[in-house]
Order: C-alpha cells, then structure tokens, then sequence
C-alpha cells in the first residue's frame, strides 16, 4: 500500500512540474472600460484616469497611446507561444480630445527578422594571443619615469 502510495505520488509530482507556465504582462483593459470611451468627449485625462498610463506613446507626434498586454505559454525548455496579444490605440486631436478608438490583436501583429549582420569597426582585429601579449615591452623605466617624486 505504501509503495503504491509512493508512486501515485511521484508519478503526480513528475506530471505537474511538466505543465505550462502561464504569464500575463502588460495592460488588458476590461471591454467595458473601453465602451466607456467617447470619441470628441473624453480627453487625455479622462483616460488616463480610466486606464492609467499608457505602455507606449507614438514616437513622433505624441497624439497616439498604445495600451499593450500578451498572454503567453511556455512548456518546460520550449519556446515561449504567444497564446493572446491585445493592443488598444488610443488616438488624440491636437487639444486632446479622443479622436479614434482603435482595436488590434494578435493576428494583426507581423513577425520581425533580425538581421545578424555585424557593423565593421575600424583597427584590425587582434587574436587571443597578441591581447594577452600585447602590452609587454611598451612600458619602461626612462629617465622620466624614474619613480621619484618631484620637489
């Protein structure tokens, strides 16, 4: 009885530490909260009050708050899945008014490429040996560095 006990419970243990990690990050605001947003009513005040502060601004023009939240999964060593991706844009007139109210997801995202290209830097490139070696010789006793102190 012990025995079966035993294996029941590491066959549980071994079974749970194999689950998914589930990670929320970032803002997902409630729909209703978003409903309660008047386009040519409610300012940038209002919003902030409503949502707090914005994960992003628009670079240039500052008119424009993105409010960003992922869901992920991650099983054991494997690669992080993106389970679900919401962006709220929140777009402003020049005084600050809600102008445009806009909604995107997961499917509206693109991959990016990362280039592995390297930028060449100027000087030429050293091998393990010539930076271990390099410095000796270049310094010396002189008659201006004698080590004694000046009047």
């Amino acid at each position: 009885m012990a025995r079966t006990a035993t294996g029941v419970f590491l066959l549980a243990f071994a079974v749970s530490a194999c689950s998914a990690q589930l990670n929320s990050h970032g803002n997902i605001p409630d729909q209703e909260i978003i409903d309660s947003i008047r386009i040519g009513k409610s300012n940038r005040a209002q919003i902030s009050g409503m949502l707090g502060t914005p994960s992003a601004r628009a670079t240039f023009d500052q008119e424009a708050w993105y409010y960003i939240g992922t869901r992920t999964s991650k099983f054991a060593f494997m690669k992080k899945e993106i389970l679900e991706r919401k962006v709220l844009v929140i777009r402003f007139n020049k005084q600050g008014i809600v102008q445009k109210v806009e909604r995107l997801d997961k499917q509206d995202g693109r991959e990016l490429q990362v280039v592995d290209r390297k930028t060449p830097t100027r000087g030429k490139e050293l091998t393990i040996l010539e930076q271990l070696l390099g410095n000796v010789g270049r310094f010396g006793g002189g008659a201006a560095d004698d080590g004694a102190a000046g009047p």
